[in-house]
């Protein structure tokens, strides 16, 4: 799946310490693959591993030590020497922004990684962590269902070039497939029991059956039409920072169906952005929980960072 979805022109995975691990270790496996010249050929690849981008992402404290030693390790796990982009997951509420940033700065200077990026962080978050080490990107759920970062994130890294990386571009799923029922889930899927309220929503499940409709008109799957809608919203949002959407799968038909989302993307007018829109309104969507239990405190909505000077004293 990972070496078609390069030759599909995908460019950019995503991994986290808090998914155990194992995206991180499928992907060290695939390494050693992509550095072989011979299976690059048969495999149709161009290029070694420098053409595409790794990013993971630490969760567990915002402590200067704890975010060095969980980069070494996810170093270790996937056998590389230097990451792309180093995220921090969550942010830490007990540990000034600015704290966390200088081990970024120290990271970067041992080479350990490249760029920097913030998931899930307020606007005054984000500002202050640019301020220290400049941020390459943030990580934010964007999509139909979830547009409440357009109001003060979106415009925030408009003005500070910080582009957006967009997790859950089709509503986990819900904007994918008008089958999925939220009562037959088991117990066990996150969007059961993560609290997230447009999971469980008859009404909101119509509104992604209005969508296919049009998707229907043009020709394409639901889950592309709802992943180019993301990608146009950004682009023209963000004043040339960029959006690069992060949808999941592990059907190689869905993944070839969404890399074709960037191209579509480009084709949407703002009629058609607007039909789009009026088939899932933002109204209707605002507001619902995304996530339940403790990760709801910790969204961009809720997200409150100890001063450096409340900090010290």
């Amino acid at each position: 799946l990972i070496s078609r979805s390069i030759k599909a022109g995908v460019t950019h995975f995503d991994t986290a310490q808090i998914y155990t691990n194992l995206s991180g270790m499928m992907l060290g496996s695939w390494f050693p693959i992509a550095d072989s010249a011979e299976k690059r050929m048969k495999l149709g690849l161009s290029q070694h591993k420098g053409k595409w981008q790794v990013a993971t992402k630490v969760m567990k404290s915002g402590k200067k030590k704890v975010v060095k030693d969980m980069c070494y390790r996810s170093l270790k796990t996937m056998g590389i020497d230097c990451l792309d982009l180093y995220y921090v997951h969550r942010v830490d509420p007990k540990v000034p922004i600015e704290i966390t940033m200088e081990a970024m700065n120290e990271l970067i200077a041992e080479g350990k990684i490249k760029y920097v990026g913030l998931s899930e962080a307020s606007a005054a978050t984000i500002r202050r962590a640019h301020a220290v080490c400049p941020l390459t990107c943030v990580q934010m759920e964007w999509s139909l269902y979830s547009r409440e970062l357009e109001d003060e994130i979106v415009p925030l890294c408009a003005e500070l070039g910080i582009g957006i990386v967009a997790y859950a571009p089709m509503g986990r799923g819900l904007l994918a497939d008008t089958s999925l029922d939220p009562e037959k889930m088991s117990r066990m899927d996150f969007r059961k029991m993560g609290g997230v309220g447009y999971a469980v929503e008859e009404g909101e499940r119509n509104l992604a059956t209005s969508l296919e409709s049009l998707a229907k008109e043009k020709n394409v799957a639901l889950g592309t039409l709802s992943l180019a809608w993301v990608h146009k919203k950004g682009r023209d949002a963000l004043n040339g920072a960029g959006v690069v959407p992060i949808p999941g799968t592990g059907n190689p038909k869905h993944m070839e169906e969404n890399a074709t989302a960037v191209a579509l993307s480009y084709t949407l007018s703002d009629e058609d952005m607007e039909a789009i829109e009026t088939c899932v309104p933002r109204k209707a969507m605002d507001n619902l929980p995304r996530y339940g239990g403790g990760l709801g405190k910790r969204v961009f909505t809720n997200e409150n960072n100890i001063s450096l000077e409340e900090w010290k004293k």
